[in-house]
């Protein structure tokens, strides 16, 4: 049987508007509250989504590493839940009946497509973004694509997502008078690095590949010009990869000890959920609904007090 277990990150959503100053080249930031950004989505959905035959609302939503659709299944109490789905190409799917094996094509008309899709949850009173990470299936980066590329260019508004960490490790860190090296793996290996033909021949029937990139600072000297940009990078590398992320750490130290390595993702608010019951099928939208909106009430009052405003 399928696991139904899935694991749900927690992201701190906030959106920042940028305002020419009168008569002068100075650019003024301003912090939208979680009112004004409820605000913004309000704006998105009853202008901008297209309704659905279920009374649903979508949009098409596109980034560099894909095409998207988004779906509000509910908006109501300052809550959000929407459906994040990307298309999936058609040759990759089949239907196998479980007892005799046999597999045939999945019904499909000319204009459709099949789509991998995953679920969030956005409680606008907190900030908080409650995410189901399911392999194959879209990024959080897919709620930050839909402000940035939907809210009118002329409001130079953007928006950004930042990993909720627990423990307080950043804190840690950022005292650190040293911060010397961050890896991380990287998934673009080809583009990102360029692989040359031949080297790439030689691992072409590899199932799975990992590189690992590696910034170090001069000895003794620290990576970043300010210590608290490390939660900015950490944040954006969570973004980009999601679930492919395997490992971030970071080697820091004081100017009196030695060098320590930090495993930061053991540090990322995290929780394991179970889909349904465990006789059931195929899951239901309220499966999914039911597990972000249970874990998060469960856990707010502690994603609140790791949250960094």
């Amino acid at each position: 049987m399928v696991s139904k277990t899935r694991k749900v990150s927690f992201y701190r959503l906030s959106l920042e508007k940028q305002t020419l100053l009168p008569g002068t080249r100075t650019v003024r930031v301003t912090q939208l509250n979680n009112s004004e950004i409820e605000d913004c989505f309000r704006e998105i959905y009853n202008e901008k989504m297209q309704v659905l035959s279920d009374n649903h609302k979508a949009i098409n939503s596109t980034a560099s590493n894909g095409h998207y659709v988004i779906e509000a299944i509910s908006f109501e109490e300052h809550r959000a839940f929407l459906k994040i789905g990307q298309q999936n190409p058609s040759n990759t799917v089949a239907l196998r009946d479980r007892t005799t094996l046999e597999t045939e094509n999945v019904p499909m008309r000319e204009s459709q497509l099949l789509e991998l899709y995953t679920f969030c949850l956005i409680d606008f009173e907190s900030g908080i973004v409650s995410y189901i990470g399911i392999n194959g299936a879209p990024k959080i980066s897919a709620v930050r694509n839909l402000f940035d590329q939907t809210l009118e260019p002329g409001e130079n508004t953007s928006a950004h997502l930042a990993a909720i960490m627990t423990d307080d490790i950043l804190q840690v860190l950022v005292r650190k008078h040293i911060i010397s090296k961050v890896a991380v793996p990287e998934d673009q290996i080809l583009s990102d690095i360029g692989l040359d033909i031949e080297s790439f021949d030689a691992i072409r029937n590899v199932r799975t590949k990992t590189a690992t990139y590696k910034l170090v600072g001069r000895r003794n000297k620290n990576i970043f010009t300010s210590s608290s940009k490390l939660a900015e990078m950490i944040a954006a590398i969570k973004i980009k990869f999601g679930d492919n992320l395997q490992g971030v750490t970071a080697n820091a130290k004081d100017y009196n000890e030695k060098s320590q390595t930090y495993d930061l993702l053991q540090y990322n608010f995290t929780k394991t959920v179970v889909l349904g019951r465990e006789d059931e099928g195929l899951l239901t939208l309220d499966d999914f609904k039911d597990a972000l909106v249970n874990t998060y009430d469960l856990y707010r009052t502690e994603l609140l007090r790791y949250c960094r405003s």
